[in-house]
């Protein structure tokens, strides 16, 4: 079934209405809910599966069943069975989660099973309950999603981008399908390792009223229940205030049933035996474990209601069983009612658990900070996963730069091909899951998840080529293009594509709203000359390509050199430049300005920056001239810890695997006692190559004009032949007196201060005193002083940390011997071409007082995760001839817009209808002038497309317009009350928008065109 099928209307008509089966009245939401019963403990018993989108099998696997040798799972089935069970008793509840899995069954259901489902979610069912008295009660429908998105994301590596973009794709299908009551208004973050507080305050802006969760700290944990402090308001952003506040609760146990109440088929619990005919009945003890289970539960929850979660991985493959038995375990234990029992139990849904907690009428307990790290005993810190694949982390986040580049083209050249866009953002949304950019998969899986991005990726070339080719022709007399491509493998200098080409075409679009100068680098056999989109001749220069990148396995390239040159790209918009192959003679005549020394100290220098080196490779200093700032680093470069090696048969002898990082000793080892340097100095960039040994190098470099200093780093094979484990690290040790405190950001939005051995919500045990301080860094992390801040940014999710005052280091790389026996079952030991994995990534440094450190590494941030998009063409024509047919530069906007706003979503839905997100991007008091609210027109964005006719706000994920948006309201123990209904929500009179601090809003815009 094509994407346009079932969610391709997304907004119709002028008020821009969701066009999918419509909610009757009074048939479902909170109002429908049972609420149990005042006078007792009321256990909402909430039956679900959790289906991994991959894991240890694959998608497809997963979903059919195949490969049940490695675990028994069949995602197709599962939903089969539980739409029979929920079929047999109106009484039965059942929640999903995973849309990516529940699109792929929708589309293979007859036409009378869809409308079986839709009667499911959209109808209630009149209940009679039996109390004290007969009572009528309208229950919810039998059918709920929760979360909604297209799999259950990741919290530590993944960028804000992508986490709303799943949500916004699973959030379509299941409003075309079911409209508002099949809306989801809860998160369920079941299994990921540790949770973001950015992902609470999207989920907040998405409109959800709570959030649960089944993995906290065992210290925290062990708090919570002593004080009754499990659930919580989570008030998730210290800039958008009450409008981030999300109820959040701890679920009783992680997931799975209470102790031997499991009665999947898969277990091996004893089911409910009531015929008093036979002598195995077991309805009395039964009955008196749950009662027992039930109080227990209740000593560490506030209020008479409590939730239990009856399901697990892949489980109600055959719901009738768990059904079955559920059915009589709620009829006997409330048949105790009459001899003095106060449990009342009853089929839920987390929605309405929410709700009976927010009719409670009391106070709750809140919180601030986020739940990293997440440990499961003292020796069980899951924060080596904020590192584990390095390769596939990367290759995610490049990936969502080539998808929102897709879109605005398609946009732009209004091509309308958003289903051949939909392969990649499927494959994005995928990528999300907590098993897969992770990096917690199995290596077969894991190049299932790259190869499904390699694929959406070739069906988003085929976009950019169809939109190219209506926006650079001139005329439509002009010859047709050469197919535009990707240089996929450009970070180790290798385009076979180009190579020995007489002529070829450079075209960059700038995603960003925002003109970029930056430099660019293309490998080259011999010197070209390089004409810019106005006709002139640029200034370049030929430098050698590293020795260790030259050496990287299964690069083929011939090519020791490379081209650079400085390009300024338009907001929003593409420049296209023409290399010509210069004449023999000429080379020849041109003498190098390139040079190059071995072995002796090296400065590298600009306008803005000065950078030290001894003779021996070691980075002595880095000044900031133009602000008379200065760090000094007492060692700078590649150590490594030993992974423990443990059997994992007690805490003591936990591993470091794919999730853990358990190092042996606290001090880490340096690759190598030596180092050698080269220094490279151009009148463009001027670069200092340290090799370390065969397996480490850096190359850090500081390019004329620019304000920071760039360190690409190059890790792998590394080597296991002595049979240890190695975690890579690449560490700078400074003279900034930054205490114990260090800065880290959450999922490339808003940034939290992290402590050395500290926790802010309960007295922390420290243990593993290395991994228990590390945490994710999504795109920065930085320690500073009263006068220096020392800032790095990184371009994927990397673990990092401050271990030491003024050091810090950022994990790069993993290849271990042990499985830490968490599930994958196999190591972490990734090869590629017979040897192990070689890993190249870089690194941006900051040196600026902390007053002007925001700008810095906001918009630096910003253009590393969305930097302009290079698509090469070979081409016949002459460089008249090409520039009389073709367009060689183009801007959509035509208004400058402010620096601190971006452009985070520009999508064509269908006709004239567009989705957009603007985001204010910095924070409350970060900077003098850019963390201030701004007012802009968005008319300017939609300059190239037509008249916007009208505007309307929705919420974060798209999936409701914001005007109809009622959130429940909370009250915190400081009375606060969370108030939060927008006020400013409305049907937009005209385009003028205004943000606040670190805001998104999402429109849905209906244009009429020129």
């Amino acid at each position: 079934m094509h994407f346009s099928t079932c969610c391709g209307l997304l907004v119709v008509i002028t008020t821009i209405c969701y066009g999918a089966p419509s909610r009757s009245a009074n048939t479902c939401g909170y109002e429908t809910c049972n609420l149990g019963d005042p006078s007792k403990l009321n256990v909402h018993i909430v039956a679900h599966t959790h289906d991994d989108v991959g894991w240890l099998k694959t998608v497809d696997q997963y979903y059919y069943g195949a490969r049940n040798d490695i675990q028994h799972a069949a995602v197709q089935y599962i939903l089969d069975s539980v739409i029979m069970a929920l079929d047999e008793n109106p009484d039965r509840r059942f929640i999903y989660v995973e849309v990516g899995f529940f699109w792929r069954w929708w589309n293979q259901q007859t036409s009378d099973i869809q409308t079986k489902v839709q009667q499911f979610v959209n109808e209630g069912i009149y209940l009679v309950i039996i109390l004290l008295r007969l009572s009528e009660v309208l229950n919810q429908g039998r059918l709920e999603f929760i979360s909604g998105g297209w799999c259950m994301n990741d919290e530590a590596s993944t960028h804000y981008n992508s986490i709303i973009d799943q949500h916004t794709l699973g959030a379509e299908i299941i409003r075309q399908a079911f409209g508002e009551c099949g809306r989801p208004k809860i998160g369920w973050q079941i299994d990921p390792f540790g949770h973001s507080r950015e992902q609470a305050s999207l989920f907040a802006q998405m409109g959800f009223d709570g959030l649960f969760f089944g993995r906290a700290d065992y210290e925290d944990i062990q708090t919570r229940n002593r004080t009754k402090t499990m659930e919580m308001v989570w008030k998730a952003s210290a800039n958008l205030g009450e409008q981030s506040w999300l109820f959040t609760g701890i679920l009783p146990h992680g997931y799975g049933a209470p102790d031997s109440f499991c009665f999947d088929y898969r277990c091996s619990d004893n089911p409910i035996m009531d015929d008093n005919h036979r002598f195995d009945l077991n309805v009395q003890e039964r009955v008196r474990s749950f009662i027992q289970a039930a109080h227990d539960e209740a000593a560490g929850y506030a209020t008479n209601h409590i939730i239990m979660t009856f399901g697990g991985d892949f489980q109600y493959e055959d719901a009738n069983q768990n059904f079955k038995n559920l059915d009589k375990l709620i009829k006997y234990v409330n048949a105790e009612q009459a001899n003095g029992s106060n449990v009342n139990v009853f089929y839920s849904t987390p929605s309405c658990y929410l709700y009976a907690l927010n009719k409670a009428d009391r106070t709750w307990k809140s919180k601030t900070d986020d739940f990293f790290p997440y440990a499961h005993h003292p020796h069980g810190f899951w924060t080596g996963y904020f590192s584990s694949r390095a390769a596939l982390k990367r290759f995610e986040r490049h990936s969502n730069n080539i998808l929102q580049v897709t879109r605005h083209l398609n946009a732009f050249a209004n091509t309308s091909l958003r289903n051949s866009i939909f392969y990649l953002s499927e494959a994005m949304g995928v990528a999300q899951h907590h098993d897969a950019v992770s990096g917690t998969e199995k290596q077969e899986v894991a190049f299932d998840y790259a190869q499904r991005l390699s694929d959406g990726i070739g069906k988003a070339v085929d976009v950019i080529n169809q939109a190219y080719n209506k926006l650079l022709p001139k005329s439509a007399q002009s010859p047709p293009l050469q197919a535009q491509f990707l240089c996929q493998l450009s970070n180790i200098s290798q385009c076979l594509e180009i190579e020995g080409q007489d002529r070829f075409t450079l075209t960059l679009w700038n995603p960003v709203i925002h003109p970029v100068t930056q430099h660019v680098r293309v490998p080259v056999r011999f010197d070209y000359t390089v004409h810019d989109p106005n006709g002139q001749t640029l200034l370049t220069e030929l430098i050698p390509i590293s020795e260790p990148t030259q050496k990287i396995p299964g690069r083929t390239s011939l090519t020791q050199k490379q081209i650079i040159f400085k390009v300024a790209l338009p907001a929003l918009g593409f420049s296209t430049y023409y290399f010509e192959k210069k004449p023999d003679q000429q080379r020849t005549k041109e003498k190098s300005t390139v040079k190059i020394t071995h072995n002796e100290a090296c400065v590298l220098q600009n306008q803005y920056l000065r950078v030290d080196f001894d003779d021996q490779g070691n980075l002595h200093r880095i000044v900031n001239t133009n602000k008379n700032l200065g760090v000094s680093f007492s060692n700078q470069g590649f150590y490594w810890y030993q992974g423990f090696a443990g059997n994992n048969s007690r805490p003591e002898f936990q591993a470091s695997g794919a999730y853990i990082f358990r190092p042996v000793s606290a001090d880490p080892q340096p690759v190598s006692t030596t180092r050698t340097i080269t220094c490279i100095k151009a009148e463009q960039v001027q670069t200092a190559v340290i090799i370390f040994n065969d397996w480490a190098s850096q190359e850090i470099s500081l390019y004329d004009e620019a304000e920071y200093t760039e360190v690409e780093w190059t890790v792998g094979p590394i080597p296991i032949n002595d049979n240890i484990g190695k975690e890579i690290i690449l560490r700078y040790d400074t003279d900034v007196n930054s205490g114990n405190k260090f800065y880290t950001d959450a999922n490339g939005r808003e940034v939290l201060e992290r402590t050395r051995d500290y926790r802010p919500t309960w007295n922390y045990t420290v243990v593993e005193t290395v991994a228990g301080n590390y945490y994710p860094v999504n795109s920065r992390i930085w320690i500073k002083n009263q006068e220096r801040q020392f800032t790095i940014l990184t371009d994927r999710s990397q673990g990092g940390s401050s271990i030491h005052d003024g050091s810090v280091e950022l994990m790069l790389h993993r290849r271990l011997l042990y499985d830490d026996r968490l599930g994958v079952g196999e190591p972490l030991n990734e090869t590629a071409f017979g040897e192990g994995l070689v890993v190249r990534g870089k690194q941006i440094l900051f040196l600026q007082a902390p007053a002007a450190s925001a700008a810095y590494h906001r918009i630096g941030a910003q253009r590393m995760y969305m930097h302009p998009l290079a698509t090469y063409s070979l081409v016949q024509q002459s460089y008249d001839t090409y520039t009389a047919n073709y367009r060689q530069t183009w801007t959509a906007l035509a208004d400058t817009l402010p620096l601190n706003v971006h452009l985070l979503t520009f999508e064509h839905l269908v006709e004239n209808v567009y989705q957009i997100r603007v985001e204010h991007y910095f924070e409350q008091n970060e900077d003098d002038t850019y963390s201030h609210p701004v007012t802009f027109d968005l008319q300017s964005v939609f300059n190239s497309i037509g008249k916007i006719e009208q505007l309307v706000e929705v919420t974060l994920n798209a999936d409701l317009p914001l005007i109809d948006l009622k959130r429940l309201t909370w009250v915190t123990g400081d009375k606060e009350s969370s108030h939060p209904n927008v006020p400013e929500a409305r049907l937009m009179a005209n385009s003028t928008v205004r943000l606040i601090p670190m805001q998104i809003r999402t429109f849905n815009v209906v244009v009429s065109h020129p």
